[in-house]
């Protein structure tokens, strides 16, 4: 982990993270376990109102699975964590007048979270839908969305209070090796390996009114909530737009300096301005995104070889392949077994 810092221009909050000592505790293992191997302050408590690089919490995430043993564990214990973990982002939502505000809210205030990826609020007929659009390049995510998506149905299911609800979820993720309460719960009303990461909720719901929901309690979190978001996009983010547009060109076949710049308004000694200041270069940013979409792609999707070498602008899968066995030590068919 030499070289990787806590905090960089693609963050999320950081005390997510230090949720995780709890289950390390009751797993046998302990909070130390995590910060000898990731840049982490000794105790858990000192990542409060700090900010992560997100690629590297997704990291953490997966490594803490591997550390207990059981890959399916974060559906359990972000189910049970307790309503108010999550300050403000659980309020505007425990609060609000509706489960329809409520998820509305999650899309709106995102932004309190995380700088790099979204939560969208759709309504169809029959269904209304709150999926999560996280870039692929960020690497491999199976373990944070199963936090994720626990925590977001447990939040669902208290503002309804009603044991008739039948949410219906669907993940991008591959399905856990170890069972978990939380699948037995939901059955096939759970599905891995789909299009989207989602959760589906009945229409006749959304008017359901939060039992914690209280006017001028309301008010004020929501105010709160306003006052965060317009100080976090006030600051400047170009590291991320150059990542995103990376990510786009890579696919495009066309990822040079040049074009990069270009679609992003910004001359090419600006672009690389940015990424001095960043302590990198854009051969090594590009290297690196290659590197993380790789292993997303090999990890958690089905995708035939040639299909991931084209996604990242590799014109021969055999310069694929060495880059592969170059990053991770093995070729890409035997990267895959060892997911």
């Amino acid at each position: 982990m030499a070289g990787r810092k806590l905090h960089s221009e693609e963050w999320g909050q950081a005390e997510q993270i230090g949720y995780l000592e709890q289950l390390l505790i009751s797993k046998g293992r302990s909070w130390n376990d995590l910060a000898r191997r990731f840049p982490l302050p000794s105790r858990a408590s000192d990542l409060k109102d700090q900010k992560v690089e997100m690629s590297l919490m997704l990291e953490i995430f997966e490594y803490a699975a591997e550390l207990i043993g059981d890959d399916a564990a974060m559906l359990d214990y972000f189910s049970d964590l307790p309503h108010g973990a999550i300050p403000i982002f659980d309020y505007v939502a425990l609060c609000a007048p509706s489960l329809r505000a409520a998820l509305q809210n999650w899309q709106r205030f995102i932004a309190l979270r995380t700088n790099c990826y979204h939560m969208i609020f759709t309504e169809e007929p029959r269904y209304g839908i709150l999926s999560w659009d996280i870039p692929d390049r960020l690497g491999p995510r199976t373990q944070n969305m199963f936090a994720k998506i626990a925590w977001a149905s447990s939040r669902i299911e208290n503002i309804v209070q009603d044991p008739d609800l039948r949410l219906m979820i669907e993940l991008t993720v591959p399905p856990p090796k170890c069972t978990s309460r939380f699948q037995k719960k939901y059955g096939n009303r759970l599905l891995f390996s789909q299009a989207q990461d989602r959760i589906l909720i009945p229409s006749p719901y959304l008017d359901a009114v939060p039992p914690k929901n209280e006017a001028n309690l309301y008010s004020l979190v929501e105010s709160t909530a306003l006052a965060e978001v317009e100080k976090l996009l006030s600051l400047n983010d170009p590291i991320t737009r150059i990542k995103a547009a990376i990510n786009e060109h890579l696919k495009a076949g066309d990822c040079k300096l040049e074009t990069v710049a270009k679609s992003l308004g910004m001359s090419q000694r600006s672009l690389q301005r940015h990424l001095e200041m960043e302590g990198t270069s854009f051969r090594e940013l590009t290297d690196t995104i290659r590197r993380t979409l790789a292993s997303r792609y090999l990890r958690e999707t089905n995708l035939n070889l040639k299909e991931i070498a084209f996604l990242l602008g590799f014109s021969e899968l055999s310069s694929f392949s060495r880059a592969v066995k170059f990053w991770f030590g093995v070729s890409p068919s035997q990267y895959r077994r060892n997911r």
